[in-house]
């Protein structure tokens, strides 16, 4: 497996159609989110937004034997990075989603002192692949999200 890191979030038939099936119960996008990004694509079904893209966050491809075969997307929000992991249909459960995610923390050099979080949204159909997902790349859950380099913002004194 490779991965490729893009400059600029894209999204193109694969994954629109990614989104048809799994968007709001698999990602937590509400459907006026969903919505949105669909109007964005138009009748092309590519969406390739420089508006909705920042320098400091990765969005990376994942290629099997020339394909695409996913994405892993780590979103700068605040203090943390969000993940959000997909691996296309017709290539599940064939260990893309672990190594993609091992892979993009590594290139992005966030495995170490960043925090990133994941969710999972209880709608989701992919509830318990993801978490082991996670759990292989040494994420943790705290208060119902899953964290890697969780850290305290407060401290209590006694």
């Amino acid at each position: 497996m490779d991965i490729v890191r893009q400059p600029i979030r894209q999204i193109d038939e694969i994954e629109y159609e990614h989104f048809q099936k799994y968007g709001q119960s698999s990602y937590g996008i509400s459907a006026e989110e969903l919505k949105g990004i669909f109007e964005e694509m138009g009748t092309e079904h590519v969406y390739s937004a420089d508006e909705h893209s920042y320098g400091e966050d990765f969005y990376f491809d994942l290629h099997v034997d020339g394909n695409i075969v996913g994405k892993v997307l780590l979103l700068k929000l605040a203090r943390v990075y969000q993940l959000d992991l997909m691996v296309f249909d017709p290539y599940k459960d064939n260990g893309y989603a672990t190594e993609g995610l091992r892979l993009a923390l590594e290139q992005s050099e966030l495995k170490e002192g960043h925090t990133v979080r994941a969710g999972i949204p209880p709608t989701s159909p992919h509830q318990e692949a993801m978490r082991r997902v996670l759990e292989k790349n040494g994420f943790e859950k705290r208060n119902g999200l899953y964290y890697l380099n969780f850290k305290k913002r407060y401290v209590v004194n006694h």
